[in-house]
């Protein structure tokens, strides 16, 4: 039986996802297990699979038969419309870059990881100087490579969401921070919660992974499908539905980052063993774009996980793991605890209020770096000037500043807005789900008091993670809730929250 050009195309397109599944074991090894010693060798392996991967990718057979297959295309199929036009879009941008830079950048990418890792374990920015240096070149180089209409940044954030644009994210970002920067104002100027049971107590490391471990399960994850690790920055990764991986990291003065982080990862987590598994090897399967992603690990992170039903649920395991710490701790207590409001340093562990800013700090200096008004040597100071200019704080060291996050050693620069996208979706998605369950009898917080957590996650499953990526995002969104992205629930979410937390009017 001959075979037509569509099913030759996923026939080349299985042999390129395999690779791809490959590279991301073998990178989250890097950051889990391997001995320090392996890294150059490392290095070696991700650039030839890399290589590897985009000459599949480039083949001058590819194109021909996806040019055949799209003209065969009567768009009545959705799956297939779905993955030929994401195989047009990755075949457009890999054939814009040639062999020699891709393996370039992979090669480049595990050499800067390593000095990242030890300029942050040394607070030493001048560890990462000349690698951070080099991996904004090649960030430029790359968004010369793909083109774009009006600015270089434009290319890159087009990357990690379709059709993003400085232009579609400046207003966005300017109408968060007109609607944050009072709220946090506000709330500066109130009383804020007893911390004193989480800042006199020792929380031991082993206690956090248990407790993380049994609050991952309650949700949903499926641990024969995963596992939990620790790393020096939390991420989820892994293979395929059944080999997905996260971890997180442990501070024995405070048990709140590990835990939301795991919950965070736990989102992510969620929604990659929920993608659908006839689309396996196939572009359509995979999770839909960054913002989709974040709007998982927000929702349960923060909506889900730090709503004052889920204290209640969750107070009997604190107090099993933590019994001496959580004594006369009441759920109200835990609650207005991880709620509070706090301009802080590290983005991954700051509150809801705050969190946006965070983001729109990072996108501010990257649209500097990657048009060449920021000078590389400048960069420490002027993020720290940020700071305090939107937060009011000023980072003491480089760890606690410019070197917090991995993602500029890993080049992935117009990465940090799609958190902020997810945040925003994220809010839109429960609101629809709220509305559809509460028509067929559920209410959300009665479900999570009861550590029924089912109701919600199979909304998601049918509504996102089954879907994959056979629509756009933004299509995505807007078929599950019935509205194109707004900010609007996002907003009213986070003011009625905070506002009851603190007796704002």
């Amino acid at each position: 039986m001959n075979m037509g050009a569509y099913e030759n195309l996923m026939v080349k397109q299985k042999e390129i996802e395999t690779i791809g599944q490959i590279s991301g074991l073998l990178g989250w090894d890097q950051e889990v297990m391997m001995p320090p010693k392996a890294a150059p060798l490392r290095a070696e392996q991700l650039a030839w699979l890399s290589k590897t991967r985009h000459r599949l990718m480039i083949e001058p057979k590819i194109g021909e038969l996806l040019a055949a297959a799209e003209n065969d295309d009567d768009g009545t199929d959705d799956v297939r419309t779905g993955n030929l036009r994401l195989i047009r879009d990755a075949y457009d941008k890999a054939t814009k870059q040639p062999s020699e830079f891709v393996e370039r950048v992979a090669r480049h990418k595990s050499k800067s990881i390593v000095s990242w890792t030890e300029a942050r374990e040394k607070n030493d920015f001048s560890i990462f100087r000349d690698d951070l240096a080099t991996m904004i070149d090649l960030a430029r180089e790359l968004a010369d490579l793909l083109g774009y209409e009006n600015l270089r940044y434009d290319a890159l954030l087009d990357l990690y969401e379709s059709g993003l644009t400085v232009a579609r994210l400046d207003p966005l970002f300017a109408g968060l921070r007109d609607s944050t920067v009072p709220l946090i104002q506000a709330v500066g100027n109130c009383d804020g919660p007893d911390m004193s049971w989480v800042t006199s107590n020792n929380w031991p490391e082993e206690a956090q992974a248990q407790l993380s471990h049994a609050i991952s399960t309650a949700i949903g994850f499926d641990f024969d499908a995963g596992r939990r690790d620790k790393s020096t920055h939390p991420f989820c990764g892994g293979a395929n539905p059944d080999d997905v991986r996260w971890t997180t990291r442990y501070d024995v003065t405070e048990p709140f980052g590990s835990l939301y982080g795991s919950l965070h990862e736990t989102g992510h987590g969620l929604y990659e063993q929920g993608r659908p598994r006839h689309l396996d090897f196939q572009p359509a399967g995979h999770a839909n774009g960054l913002g989709v992603h974040e709007s998982q690990s927000r929702l349960w992170e923060n909506q889900v996980g730090r709503s004052l039903a889920f204290c209640e649920w969750s107070l009997p395991m604190w107090k099993e793991h933590f019994p001496m710490n959580m004594e006369g701790v009441t759920a109200e207590m835990l609650w207005r605890a991880i709620n509070l409001v706090e301009p802080s340093l590290i983005r991954v562990e700051s509150d809801e209020a705050t969190y946006n800013l965070h983001i729109m700090i990072r996108y501010e200096v990257e649209k500097l770096l990657i048009s060449g008004e920021l000078e590389i040597d400048e960069l420490p100071d002027a993020w720290d000037d940020m700071y305090e200019r939107y937060l009011g704080i000023r980072s003491p060291d480089r760890k606690q500043g410019v070197l917090q996050d991995i993602h500029w050693s890993m080049g992935a620069f117009g990465y940090f807005p799609t958190y902020t996208l997810g945040n925003l979706y994220s809010a839109q998605l429960l609101q629809a789900a709220r509305d559809d369950l509460e028509s067929d009898g559920h209410n959300l917080e009665d479900d999570w008091r009861k550590g029924r957590f089912s109701p919600l996650l199979e909304w998601m499953r049918i509504n996102v993670h089954s879907q994959g990526s056979i629509l756009t995002p933004a299509s995505l969104v807007e078929d599950a809730t019935g509205v194109a992205p707004i900010p609007e629930p996002f907003v009213e979410y986070l003011q009625s929250k905070i506002g009851t937390i603190y007796g704002l009017t």
